[in-house]
Formats: C-alpha cells, structure tokens, sequence
C-alpha cells in the first residue's frame, strides 16, 4: 500500500498548474491535466491499492489504464512523491521514541529511506559515545544538541569555571551559575535535556603535558568533537594526535575573524589523511615584540555565531554516525561568511 509522503506539498498556481515540492528532490510542475494528478494524489492516501485508486477515477471520469498507472507510481516513487505504508506511530511507540518522533520521521521522509530505516538510525545514536572538548561557545551547543537528539554517551572536558561574559552566548549556562565548574554545570543541565544520556567529566585544561590524560579518558569513545580554543594553534593538532593513535573519527569548526564559520576537516583514521598532513602546522620563528603583542589578542564573540557553528557541524557528525547521507566535509573544509553569506568548499 503506498501514500503520498508526509513531506510532500503541493499547490495550483495562478495558470492552473500543478506545483508539488517533496523533501529531497527538487519540485516538479504538471502543465498539463493537473486536475488529474491532484485527483491521484488525493486518492493516494494509504487506505486504497492501485485497481481501488483506478476504479475511483474511473468512476470521476478519468480512464488510465494499468501499465500507465504503474508507470506512474514508479515515476512518483522515484520522485519521493509516493512512499510504502506503515505503521510509523507503532514502531515508534514500541522503541520508547516518542521524543524523537520528528527526527525519525526526517529520516524516513528521504529518497530511498523509511521510518525504519529512522528508528535503526535512532538506535546508533543511542549505541554511541560522543567526546567533546571544550563545552563553552560552540561546545556547550554541541553537548546540548546531540543529548537532545538522543547520544547514549557525552564525555565532557574542560577546565573552565562560569564567568558573566559566558551567560550571554553559551547555551547551557546562566548567572546563578558563575564561578562554578563548567562540565559539572554542563552534566546537570544536559540531564534536564534527556535523562537518558550518560554524563562523563574530566575537569581538565588539554594541553600537551596531559594527553595521556585525554586518551585514557576517551579511549572507549566513536566520535570526538573539538570544540576547545586553547592552546591556541596547538589545540587542534593534539586532538588530531589523541583521535590517530586511537583510531576515533574526529570534527574541528570554529566560527572566526568576526563573521566566519569554518567547518571541517571531518577525520575518520584509516580513511582519511591526518589533520597535520591536510592543514600541515605553521612553525613561527619565536620573537618577543611578537609575543608581546600577542598578549594584547581578545577573542570576541556574540551568541549566533556559536549557535550556527555548532548547528552546522551537527548535522554533519549526525549524518556520520548515522550513515544517513556521507558527510560533505571528508576532506573538505567549508567556510561560511555571515557578512555576505558566501560560502566556499576547499579541497584539503
């Protein structure tokens, strides 16, 4: 039994054309009998086979015969107009899914996707383990997105205690909760997200005396996220060196130079080159008057950058961990300018 897909919309425009849009392919315009294929469409409502919905048109004055309506519904399962039936509302409730319905339902809305093939999409969420460094700007958005689309595991690092400056662009704090831990504010907050997810913290400062540290803390993890800004230049080489020896895909972004965004490399060991071979490190000869007026460098900050930045690598450490497309940033880095909203891909 097909019908048509939930995502599925669709309209007749001012000429009397047919205008449908579906998710996942690009929208089609019937010029001519659009009266027809409205007809089709409605009937097309998972309570009727294929002689059913004949029979019906017939009986409305429209004559198609059996090879041409088949042809049809092959032409609209391509197009994702058309998807099989189920019971999309049972397999969710007999999971415990109910909180993800919606995600669930995106999955399953995609070309050549069902929803069961977004309740087993669900399951590798829950199967997995996430570290994440650094659960401040883009970290703390991170953390909270994946708790709430259902992570089995969250191991949080960071050293960092609340400040004021942090509750005006970091999604999990607040002012009653300045100068306590970061990643013991994190774990309370995330709970309130999904009790489900379990919370692991390490109250630490990655640095490259500690990676031991680091390594044994993550060493059962699937997927890191690099989300630290410090030791600036060096933080993200000594992820990369932690995620190697170990065998563990991992994801760098960072929003930057006011109004960009970058995002990626995606690193998956084995696969892909390291980060050091792709974006090998700059190696700066050592000068005072450099340092010195280094010293004077602030990093500025407003919240949407952080939200878009993490947003953004989100969907791609989902579609990762899920399969349910291939990341677009597998030697890749993609750069967003909010300015002029440019973006550009580079092969790394």
């Amino acid at each position: 039994m097909l019908i048509t897909n939930i995502s599925l919309s669709c309209h007749k425009t001012n000429n009397g054309n047919l205008f449908i849009s579906v998710a996942g392919k690009d929208a089609i315009e019937y010029e001519e009998n659009p009266d027809f294929y409205l007809e089709v469409l409605h009937l097309f409502d998972g309570t009727r086979n294929s002689e059913e919905i004949i029979r019906e048109l017939e009986s409305l004055g429209y004559i198609i015969s059996i090879d041409d309506f088949n042809e049809l519904t092959t032409d609209w399962l391509h197009l994702n107009i058309l998807k099989e039936k189920n019971d999309a509302d049972e397999l969710i409730f007999k999971e415990d899914y109910l909180k993800y319905d919606r995600q669930i339902r995106n999955f399953g809305i995609l070309p050549g996707l069902t929803i069961k093939d977004g309740v087993e999409f669900q399951k590798k969420l829950e199967n997995t383990s996430v570290g994440i460094i650094g659960v401040g700007g883009v970290g703390s958005y991170i953390a909270h997105g994946l708790a709430a689309i259902g992570i089995g595991k969250l191991k949080l690092v960071d050293g960092d205690i609340v400040e004021l400056s942090n509750t005006s662009r970091q999604i999990l704090y607040n002012e009653e909760d300045i100068n306590k831990e970061k990643i013991m504010v994190a774990a309370e907050k995330l709970k309130l997200v999904n009790k489900k997810t379990e919370i692991k913290t390490k109250n630490l400062f990655v640095s490259s005396k500690n990676l031991n540290e680091l390594d044994n803390f993550f060493k059962d993890v699937d997927f890191i996220v690099q989300c630290a800004d410090t030791p600036r230049g060096e933080i993200e080489y000594l992820v990369d060196d932690v995620a190697c020896k170990n065998n563990i895909p991992w994801i760098t972004f960072a929003p930057y130079s006011f109004s960009k965004i970058s995002l990626g490399p995606l690193i998956i060991p084995g696969e892909t080159k390291s980060l050091k071979e792709q974006i090998p490190p700059a190696i700066f000869n050592r000068d005072s008057k450099v340092e010195r007026i280094n010293e004077r460098f602030s990093p500025t900050i407003m919240d949407p950058y952080n939200g878009m930045a993490a947003k953004m690598a989100s969907i791609e450490i989902v579609k990762f961990l899920t399969g349910y497309r291939k990341s677009k940033i597998i030697n890749k880095r993609l750069v967003l300018d909010t300015d002029t909203w440019e973006v550009n891909f580079y092969e790394l």
